[in-house]
């Protein structure tokens, strides 16, 4: 009979995989990028569902006995999937939370419908696939057949869609809603610059969580302290840089902390630190190291060269 923690014994023979997997989507990654931006609205989203869509896609490789072909169109309908189910699933809660606010406020209605006049809003406002149609066509330039068969439809329906999308889309950008206090952010950045362990741990709340996006995530202040240690380290790597300082800057509103390294006598960006609060302290920390796709977008728009960074650690 298998031991309780045998499930996880596979651990040591994923890595390897997973690894190679990462690198040979290399070419591929900053197109999925650009394309899962411009779906959530914004760089961080849009990240994260680059990182669901690689999780995802990894998964299904281990599922199905069929060779996959067209990698990139096959990631491309991995991430409009994803997307239109979770902004199906906000509708959805959206829609209850509105019912809810409704009925405690005893809101007498005409007809069912008007019942949760906010959420048949939100509903009439939310058409996924025109979206991603739209999206498709901007950032890919393809055709409708095209597009219609990376979204499992029909030519006629994608032109359709095309055509609804482009009198409702509007040029704006989504909120991230992932922002911290810039005073508890900037006490982060002096803390990291200064190399203060106990004042970093000071600004921490218990149940602290640090996110390497697209790689490990470590709970608590004493399994993240080689984290905050390593942030100084100049290792012997080629592309790893010297010279590591932060500062504090916003983005779209955010404050954030951005690392710099000097790499060839040039320095550039090497990293974003995102914060998220909780009671006046730092619940969350999400570093932006190993994304080079976000550190090209944020960059460009802050005017500051990135550095060419890999889509993983090394090893």
């Amino acid at each position: 009979m298998a031991g309780k923690d045998d499930a996880f014994r596979v651990q040591g023979n994923v890595r390897r995989p997973w690894r190679d997997y990462l690198d040979s989507l290399t070419a591929l990654r900053p197109d999925l990028h650009r394309y899962c931006v411009r779906l959530t609205g914004n760089v961080w989203d849009g990240e994260d569902l680059v990182q669901d869509t690689l999780v995802r896609v990894f998964s299904l490789l281990g599922k199905i006995d069929a060779d996959l072909e067209n990698p990139k169109a096959y990631l491309i309908r991995t991430a409009t999937n994803l997307w239109i189910d979770r902004v199906r699933r906000a509708a959805r809660e959206q829609a209850l939370l509105e019912l809810e606010r409704a009925e405690s406020a005893q809101v007498e209605a005409t007809d069912g419908d008007d019942a949760r006049p906010a959420a048949k809003a939100l509903f009439a406002d939310l058409h996924p696939q025109e979206r991603a149609a739209i999206v498709l066509k901007e950032v890919f330039d393809l055709s409708l057949d095209e597009t219609a068969a990376l979204l499992h439809t029909s030519s006629g329906a994608i032109k359709a869609a095309l055509n609804r999308a482009r009198g409702r889309l509007a040029d704006r950008r989504a909120a991230a809603g992932f922002a911290a206090p810039r005073e508890l952010v900037e006490k982060f950045m002096l803390a990291l610059r200064a190399k203060d362990l106990e004042g970093l741990r000071a600004l921490c709340a218990a149940d602290l969580t640090v996110e390497l996006v697209g790689g490990a995530e470590l709970e608590g202040f004493d399994n993240s302290r080689m984290f905050f240690e390593h942030a100084h380290m100049e290792l012997p790597i080629p592309g790893f840089g010297t010279k590591p300082r932060w500062e504090l800057t916003e983005y779209h509103g955010e404050p954030i902390v951005i690392g710099y390294r000097t790499l060839d006598g040039s320095e550039g960006l090497n990293e974003i630190h995102r914060i998220e609060a909780a009671e006046g302290r730092i619940a969350r920390v999400r570093c932006y190291c190993f994304t080079p796709d976000v550190l090209r977008t944020v960059g460009g728009e802050l005017g500051i060269r990135a550095l060419a960074r890999p889509y993983r650690s090394p090893g």
